[in-house]
């Protein structure tokens, strides 16, 4: 008698793998959710940890930190008279590493002296400011700094970059490089110089945005270093254009070859994340109506914000 051996025909071979692979394509769009859920949720968890940093300095300075530490060439009124060394760029994010249990690295910008981190304008006070510690300060990226989901490079130039940036207020790009209503005095939380203390809150903490995210840091349109803070850009960005508008475009101004829109983004799909005053961290849609998403931008606009304008 001959035994035939057992085993599989090319056509259930086929049948098996073409099986396979719709498994395979049912269950991955999953995995990548769940992925993606993943990264939200450390996102928001960083956010959060931000927030409740702010809140502690200004528990302990009983003033936020400014968004950006002194002025660039602007030389009237809180700028007169003030040199190279007392304009320096140094950000927000700087200043409350001690309170996000960070100190080591706040101490490679201590004294702060010469401007500490791009002074604005360079003169005799300012020479020989990038010391090898300083040097090695810009270069450090916070992981409590970097969401997951960015994807940004982790550097521009010799600068490490960030995925968050604060809140200047509602004037953007539309308003060009004012120095008073975009810089200085905006009407959000995070300013050029000027420090802000709870009773400039009128809207309330828990109707303020503070910080939001930033996608394609390590780009001219979109730069986000996490030390220098500058309009529309580089740790400072508005709700002049909506959530999500991709760099270069929307409203822009034209910087020195480059278009910079100032908009808060993300990579997480149909929104951003935003940490407000109060320390919650809430996710934005993209389709949130541009007035009540401005609103939540100023410190005192007295505007009602209700649930319904939240998508």
């Amino acid at each position: 008698m001959r035994w035939r051996q057992a085993g599989f025909t090319l056509v259930e071979l086929l049948v098996v793998i073409a099986i396979i692979g719709i498994l395979i394509g049912l269950l991955l769009p999953a995995v990548q959710s769940a992925r993606e859920a993943a990264r939200r949720a450390q996102c928001s968890n960083s956010l959060k940890q931000i927030a409740l940093a702010l809140a502690t300095y200004q528990d302990a300075q009983k003033t936020w930190p400014p968004g950006r530490k002194g002025c660039d060439g602007w030389d009237s009124d809180v700028c007169a008279g003030k040199t190279g060394a007392q304009r320096p760029g140094t950000s927000g994010f700087v200043l409350i590493l001690p309170y996000l249990e960070l100190r080591p690295l706040y101490r490679f910008f201590e004294p702060f002296a010469k401007g500490a981190v791009y002074p604005g304008v360079d003169d005799s006070t300012t020479s020989g400011w990038k010391t090898a510690s300083i040097k090695d300060g810009i270069a450090t990226r916070p992981a409590v700094y970097v969401c997951p989901s960015d994807g940004s490079q982790p550097k521009k130039g010799d600068c490490a970059t960030a995925s968050y940036a604060f809140c200047q207020g509602s004037n953007g790009p539309s308003l060009g490089i004012d120095a008073k209503k975009v810089k200085h005095y905006n009407n959000g939380m995070f300013l050029y110089v000027t420090l802000l203390k709870p009773k400039d809150v009128f809207d309330g903490l828990s109707h303020t945005l503070f910080v939001g995210e930033v996608i394609d840091a390590h780009t001219n349109e979109s730069s986000n270093r996490w030390v220098v803070a500058s309009r529309h850009l580089d740790c400072l960005r508005s709700t002049d254009n909506p959530i999500n508008t991709k760099p270069g475009q929307g409203v822009v101004l034209d910087m020195y070859g480059y278009k910079a829109n100032g908009a808060f983004a993300s990579r997480h799909p149909g929104g951003a994340n935003f940490a407000f005053g109060d320390g919650r961290v809430v996710f934005l849609g993209e389709l949130i109506n541009i007035k009540p998403y401005r609103s939540l931008s100023t410190r005192a606009g007295r505007e009602r914000i209700t649930g319904g304008d939240l998508p």
